[in-house]
């Protein structure tokens, strides 16, 4: 009887954390990046700027760390009208630590609306 009960809680207790969690992108809030120190690193986000939307730079938490280079965009190979391609991000690693980026991809004209996509990367300076 007791066993019964036990299992019961537990498969209670799974059903409302997956409830919880349940919609949550879990995927793309942990990223993760472990570099040198003095090293450049460069983060390419899939982007397509015929939208109108393009990926800003939100926040870099601690410039002593890290210092932003540069973005460049890299079409996708062939001529078709309107494909996307990649937006590369690139950061010098200034001292050890850690620091955060966060990126959105806005329309920098649409001050009101939700942003489209948001990516957080967490950067390890070894």
């Amino acid at each position: 009887m007791k066993k019964t009960i036990f299992s019961l809680l537990i498969i209670f207790l799974i059903c409302i954390v997956s409830i919880v969690f349940a919609g949550q992108d879990f995927s793309r809030k942990f990223k993760v990046i472990r570099v040198p120190l003095g090293k450049v690193i460069a983060i390419p986000l899939d982007s397509n700027p015929s939208t109108g939307f393009s990926w800003q730079l939100v926040k870099i938490s601690d410039k002593m760390i890290l210092e932003f280079v540069k973005k460049e965009y890299i079409a996708n190979s062939g001529n078709t009208v309107g494909s996307g391609g990649i937006e590369s991000w690139s950061f010098k690693t200034l001292k050890h630590g850690t620091a955060i980026i966060v990126l959105e991809y806005v329309r920098a004209w649409e001050k009101d609306l939700a942003t489209a996509k948001k990516e957080e990367f967490t950067v390890f300076v070894e």
